[in-house]
């Protein structure tokens, strides 16, 4: 057998075949956990506890922040249901405030009423003239326009506070409206005046953080309130509406005789309306005589009267006309 090649061959390649199965043994074998170095295994054993204190320490930070999210989902509730809760009664509290203006203006408009009664009353007597032998009694005067409170909705687009003039020109601000016109039917001079004044509250427009302020004569009526440049405003408009010229009309700006309180009303000529009943309150421009109505005196029951400050004296400044070019600077006219 030993002469015999092949055979030789063959137990040649078994030779090796078993000496690679040996030696990947004995590889695996000394790579093996249960053999290996000291110091490796040591450092592993090292090792772990640290892993362990990491991820308990991250546990801990996590459940803190779930606890501190938690709270705050809480405190954010009640946050919300205290707000909540004082809108509410902010809103409980508005309406009460709306419900007490309500009352007191009726209130005012019942005062009014019964001054006006007594007044007519105690004055009674001397409304009797004699004529030829015979008594007639003279009529009694418009009692002031009191009616239950109307919503007025815009008719018109107004433009922002911030960019509106400082002259109450009425070209600008007293455009004739479906609200003016209801406002001003069937009423006479005097009602009209009377309704302003008792009707349209007044309104100081500091409150709208504007120290001068002008509202269109529509708009003081979708407001309810406006200050005496508004109001007169609106006056002119409403005797525009009753078929008065736009020139025989205009705004004049009027002050105390020692130059304090400037108020503004309305001047007219050529007037449908007994003259007398203005008394002192009218002057002269250019030949004409144009007499002074004051649509936010509320303090008289005569519609003709000027507000008390300026009874005793008072003086005429600048006058703003329909027609632009017409207007005239501080002049003054005196009336005393």
């Amino acid at each position: 057998m030993s002469n015999n090649p092949k055979t030789l061959s063959v137990i040649l390649i078994m030779t090796h075949l078993v000496a690679f199965i040996v030696g990947v043994a004995l590889v695996n074998y000394a790579n093996s956990p249960a053999i290996a170095p000291k110091a490796q295994v040591a450092e592993v054993s090292e090792a772990n506890p640290q892993i362990a204190i990491d991820y308990n320490t991250m546990k801990e930070q996590y459940e803190k922040m779930n606890e501190r999210i938690t709270f705050l989902e809480n405190q954010n509730m009640d946050y919300t249901w205290q707000i909540t809760s004082l809108g509410t009664e902010i809103l409980e509290r508005d309406t009460e405030i709306s419900n007490l203006k309500s009352e007191i203006k009726s209130l005012k408009n019942d005062i009014i009423m019964l001054n006006f009664i007594l007044e007519s009353q105690n004055n009674k007597t001397s409304n009797e003239i004699v004529q030829n032998n015979s008594i007639v009694i003279a009529p009694e005067p418009t009692p002031p326009a009191v009616e239950a409170d109307t919503v007025y909705t815009p008719y018109m687009s107004y433009p922002p506070y911030g960019s509106r003039g400082t002259m109450p020109y009425p070209t600008a601000y007293a455009t004739v409206t479906p609200n003016v016109v209801k406002f001003s039917s069937g009423l006479s001079i005097e009602e009209i005046v009377n309704k302003i004044r008792f009707n349209i509250s007044y309104l100081d427009h500091k409150t709208d953080g504007y120290p001068y302020m002008i509202q269109y004569a529509d708009e003081t009526l979708v407001r309810g309130k406006g200050d005496c440049t508004d109001k007169a405003l609106l006056l002119f408009s409403c005797l525009v509406s009753k078929g008065y010229s736009v020139n025989d009309m205009g705004i004049a700006a009027i002050s105390k005789c020692d130059g304090q309180a400037l108020h503004d009303v309305i001047i007219i000529k050529n007037l449908a309306a007994n003259k007398d009943n203005f008394g002192k309150y009218h002057f002269d421009v250019d030949g004409e005589t144009f007499y002074i109505l004051d649509p936010t005196n509320s303090l008289s029951t005569n519609a003709y009267e000027v507000s008390p400050q300026y009874k005793d004296c008072l003086i005429v400044g600048n006058l703003y006309f329909y027609d632009t070019n017409k207007g005239k600077g501080w002049m003054p006219y005196k009336i005393q």
